[in-house]
């Protein structure tokens, strides 16, 4: 069966319709999750933290990823765990942790495919960053998202 060319835009939009309403269902639903564990209207904030984290990531910017870290922190260079103390223990071996396998993860990751548990919210398919609410005081308001586990790229 041939369709009439003018049915082919009609059919485009259709299709594009159905994919970002997919999307704006994924997005609401990480949404919903991210309130349900971290507080009511939470999720503005995680929602900020991880598009900035992942600009800073795409754009190469180290001082802006040190300053989103949880410190001390635990991160795999070249391979191992370690633990760094301070962001100047983390500049001087960014790129051994933000190797080019662990940025193309941020880069592809979607803040709709987002994985959240008690535990924070997860960045690629292995867990391989893992960020969260720090406390500032002891009510948990306000609170500071931070990276607070890079687990590395296990590609």
């Amino acid at each position: 069966m041939r369709l009439p060319r003018r049915s082919l835009p009609l059919m485009l939009s259709g299709v594009l319709l159905l994919a970002s309403s997919c999307y704006a269902d994924s997005t609401q639903n990480i949404d919903q999750r991210l309130d349900q564990l971290m507080g009511a209207h939470s999720h503005t904030q995680y929602h900020q933290f991880f598009e900035t984290f992942q600009r800073a990531v795409v754009s190469h910017n180290k001082q802006q990823v040190a300053s989103m870290l949880s410190y001390p922190i635990t991160a795999q260079v070249a391979g191992r765990d370690r633990i760094l103390l301070n962001k100047k223990a983390f500049l001087a071996v960014y790129d051994k942790v933000f190797t080019p396998s662990l940025q193309d993860v941020v880069r592809h990751q979607r803040y709709s495919d987002l994985f959240a548990n008690s535990d924070g919210v997860m960045i690629g398919e292995q867990g391989e960053i893992w960020f969260s609410g720090i406390c500032q005081q002891g009510s948990c308001r306000p609170f500071t998202v931070k990276i607070i586990r890079i687990n590395g790229d296990s590609r």
